[in-house]
């Protein structure tokens, strides 16, 4: 018996020493038996349709619209942590121009791993002219990580930061804060009839389309971070996590991964709160990462992160291409040609050698 044992024991050890990656993906197979879903949401059903006047909107929603009064004394302020994201910071600024008031916009000279990087939007800035008048833009100084911390340590800083920077901006109580990463772009629509309607929850989440890599991959619903805040001041900071149980549906748009350049996966791979994911240094090889672009597959070439095996079993594998371009953000339609990236059947990135 005790051989036996002796043998098993010997034989993980080796499948362990030959595939290091085991456990991990051991731990993301099991999940639907030892975690269940985190996060539960009363879902509003949302509502929307072209010509449809906003107050029969807000009725839709069991909400009323706003007199002007109180619609003229309530800012939006769009509370962005920026990272390298010119694209979709460009895309997010175009499609909410007309509703919000101030883009606060929050940059670092290092990554969330503590590695140095470049003031991106300061060194772009002249692509952003035209939206000069509405952009409060901080710059922080951030360094390596002290001993002991994550990534979530310098993730963290920049939330408190971001809480300073909407107050020297001017935001006061009642103004409405949207709270998402760059790539979580809000409907415009969706802002306009929150800003316009009485009755809206104080905090409400904003369920958004999951896409990978382009608009091309869509992967599910499930993307819920992204929120709105009727702000009050010394009660208001800045979040990433549930804050409430009310959740808009079909609000926006989930981008995950949607850079233009190679270079760009690269860099986010690494400099990811999560670069653990990174497990050997083939993943980071250009022509591996624009074939899972093209063939979208998983970037990092791991299970997926389900919480029931119905919904493992639907995301294993290659995801499902769209041919539709349809209710998209406007700026990727109205510039397409720069956008191509982003469109079905673009998936070839600008800096691909093959």
């Amino acid at each position: 018996m005790m051989m036996i044992l002796i043998i098993i024991i010997s034989s993980l050890f080796c499948l362990f020493l030959l595939q290091p990656t085991l456990v991990t993906d051991l731990g993301y197979y099991t999940r639907p038996i030892w975690d269940k879903r985190p996060n539960v949401f009363t879902t509003i059903p949302h509502y929307y349709a072209e010509n449809v006047p906003m107050e029969d909107l807000c009725q839709l929603h069991g909400w009323k619209l706003k007199d002007k009064t109180t619609l003229n004394q309530t800012k939006v302020y769009d509370a962005i942590i920026f990272s390298t994201e010119i694209d979709l910071l460009h895309i997010r600024i175009r499609e909410l121009w007309n509703v919000v008031d101030t883009f606060v916009i929050l940059e670092s000279n290092a990554t969330f791993t503590g590695k140095p990087k470049n003031l991106t939007f300061d060194q772009h800035k002249d692509q952003f002219e035209f939206a000069a008048s509405k952009i409060h833009h901080v710059m922080i100084e951030q360094y390596a990580l002290p001993p002991g911390e994550g990534p979530f340590y310098n993730e963290r800083t920049m939330r408190i930061a971001m809480d300073q920077a909407l107050i020297d901006a001017g935001v006061k109580t009642g103004d409405i804060v949207v709270m998402s990463d760059v790539d979580e772009i809000i409907r415009n629509k969706s802002l306009w009839m929150l800003k316009m309607c009485e009755g809206v929850p104080s905090k409400l989440h904003l369920q958004l389309r999951n896409y990978l890599y382009s608009f091309e991959f869509f992967l599910d619903m499930e993307s819920w971070r992204a929120h709105v805040v009727q702000y009050v001041e010394g009660q208001t900071f800045y979040s990433h996590g549930q804050i409430t149980e009310y959740l808009l549906a079909d609000a926006g748009w989930h981008c995950s991964f949607c850079f233009r350049t190679l270079k760009e996966f690269q860099f986010k791979m690494q400099s990811y709160s999560h670069s653990d994911r990174v497990r050997h240094e083939g993943i980071l090889k250009p022509n591996r990462i624009q074939k899972t672009i093209c063939d979208g597959t998983d970037i990092f070439d791991m299970p997926p992160e389900s919480y029931t095996y119905r919904d493992m079993i639907s995301k294993l594998g290659v995801m499902k291409s769209t041919k539709s371009g349809v209710g998209l953000p406007s700026a990727i339609l109205t510039d397409a040609e720069k956008y191509k990236f982003l469109l079905p059947g673009g998936c070839i990135r600008e800096d691909f050698d093959d």
